[in-house]
C-alpha cells in the first residue's frame, strides 16, 4: 500500500472512460443568458446545446477562467467525449458532424488538446502534459442503417460507440426499454464492422440480452465505459454480475461517480465508488476495471432541470432516480479526481492496481482493439 496517492495519481496516466470535456466552467454571460433561456421556456436540448456552445466559444477566445486551472487539479490525461447527443437533432447525423466539426476546430486551434485516437495518443498527451480527448458515440443512430456512414466517422476520428442508448433503435435494445430483446441481424453486423474498423464496442446503456449478445457477436473485447453493479444498486442502468463477468472476461468495466448510480442512501460518498470497483474486480479481476466518471458537477440549478427533462426524453423515467443536483462528499467537482485516487490507495489496493484502475487497464484493452 503506498503512502502517497498525490505521488501515483501524477504519474499514471489517467483516463476517464466517459466525462465532460473537462471541469464544468460557467460565466457569468453564460449564466445571465441561462437564466434568459429558462424565462423564454426554451426547449432543453436547445438550452443545454447553447450552454456548450458558448463555453466553447469562451475557451477559444481563452476567456473560460478556471478551465485549465480546473483540468490540471484533476490530474486528467485522457477523457472519452460524447458527440451529438444533444442540440437541434439529439442522436443525429446532422448532429454528428456538426460536433466533429467543433471538435476538429478545437484541435486545430488548442495546442493543449490532443486528439487520441490510438493509445499512444494518450501516452503523449500524458508525458506532453496536454489533454486528451477521445472521440465516442453513445448511440449508433448517427449512422442509421448506412455502414458506409459508420467508417466515415471513423475516418473523422471516433474511436468508441455505443450500441445503443436506453431506448430500441436498429442495432438492438437499451436498458431502460419495455420488453427488452438482444442484437438485432443488422446489430451484428454493425458489431462486426466496428471489429474491422478498429471501434470499441460500448454497453453501458443497452439492455442485457443486447449487451450479451454484443458480447457473443464480437471478436474483439467490448467495454461497459460507465457502468456499475446492479448487485449492489438494483437500477436498469446498472450491470447484472453476469454481464459484468461476460464483458470483463476480456474487455473493459468502467465505474461511474454518478451518485444516484452508486447507491441510494442520501449522503453519498467515495466508500460507496470503491464498493463497486470491489465487487467488480471480484468478478473479473481488477485488471478489467476503471473509471468512467459520467459525472460533471457542479451544475447550475437553473440546468437541473432542463438536464433531467431532456434525460427523460430519452429513456430516463422517474423510477432512475436521476437527480443532477446530487452531490458525492470529496467530489464537488470535476477537478477533484485526485481524491479518487486517494479513496483507492486508502481502501489497500498497490501502486500497480491503483495505476491500473486509473488508465493503464483501460488502455491495454484500447490498444488491442483499436491500435
Amino acid at each position: 500500500m503506498s503512502d502517497d496517492p498525490e505521488r501515483i495519481h501524477r504519474e499514471a496516466v489517467v483516463v476517464d472512460t466517459m466525462g465532460p470535456p473537462g471541469p464544468s466552467v460557467f460565466t457569468k454571460s453564460m449564466l445571465a443568458r441561462l437564466d434568459e433561456l429558462v424565462a423564454e421556456g426554451a426547449a432543453p436540448a436547445l438550452a443545454i446545446d447553447e450552454m456548450e456552445l458558448r463555453a466553447d466559444e469562451a475557451l477559444l477566445r481563452g476567456e473560460l477562467d478556471g478551465f485549465r486551472e480546473g483540468w490540471e487539479r484533476s490530474g486528467v490525461d485522457v477523457v472519452s467525449v460524447t458527440l451529438g447527443a444533444f442540440g437541434p437533432h439529439p442522436f443525429s447525423y446532422e448532429n454528428a458532424i456538426r460536433d466533429l466539426a467543433r471538435w476538429t476546430h478545437k484541435f486545430d486551434v488548442l495546442d493543449d488538446h490532443v486528439k487520441v485516437t490510438e493509445a499512444a495518443d494518450a501516452e503523449r498527451a500524458h508525458a506532453l502534459g496536454k489533454r486528451g480527448v477521445i472521440l465516442n458515440f453513445q448511440n449508433t443512430t448517427h449512422f442509421g442503417d448506412d455502414l458506409d456512414r459508420l467508417e466515415q466517422f471513423y475516418e473523422l476520428g471516433v474511436r468508441i460507440i455505443q450500441l445503443t442508448y436506453n431506448s430500441r433503435n436498429l442495432v438492438g435494445d437499451g436498458c431502460t426499454e419495455r420488453n427488452a430483446s438482444g442484437l438485432s441481424r443488422f446489430g451484428t453486423s454493425v458489431v462486426q464492422r466496428m471489429n474491422e474498423l478498429g471501434i470499441l464496442a460500448d454497453v453501458s446503456h443497452c439492455a442485457e440480452a443486447t449487451s450479451l449478445d454484443a458480447v457473443e457477436a464480437s471478436e474483439q473485447p467490448i467495454a461497459i465505459t460507465h457502468g456499475f453493479a446492479k448487485a449492489l444498486n438494483e437500477h436498469d442502468r446498472g450491470a447484472s454480475d453476469e454481464l459484468i463477468r461476460a464483458v470483463g472476461e476480456r474487455g473493459y468495466v468502467g465505474v461511474v461517480l454518478v451518485p444516484f448510480f452508486l447507491t441510494t442512501e442520501p449522503k453519498v460518498t467515495l466508500e460507496h465508488f470503491v464498493r463497486h470497483v470491489e465487487h467488480i474486480a471480484g468478478l473479473v479481476g481488477i485488471d478489467h476495471v476503471g473509471i468512467g466518471t459520467d459525472w460533471a458537477p457542479p451544475v447550475p440549478p437553473q440546468l437541473q432541470a432542463m438536464l433531467t427533462e431532456e434525460v427523460r426524453r430519452l429513456g430516463f423515467r422517474a423510477e432512475h432516480r436521476v437527480d443532477w443536483g446530487a452531490t458525492i462528499d470529496e467530489l464537488e467537482d470535476w477537478s477533484d479526481w485526485p481524491n479518487v485516487t486517494r479513496a483507492l490507495v486508502g481502501h489497500g489496493y498497490s501502486d500497480d492496481e491503483v495505476r491500473g484502475i486509473l488508465g493503464e487497464n483501460f488502455l491495454r484493452i484500447f490498444r488491442e482493439v483499436v491500435g
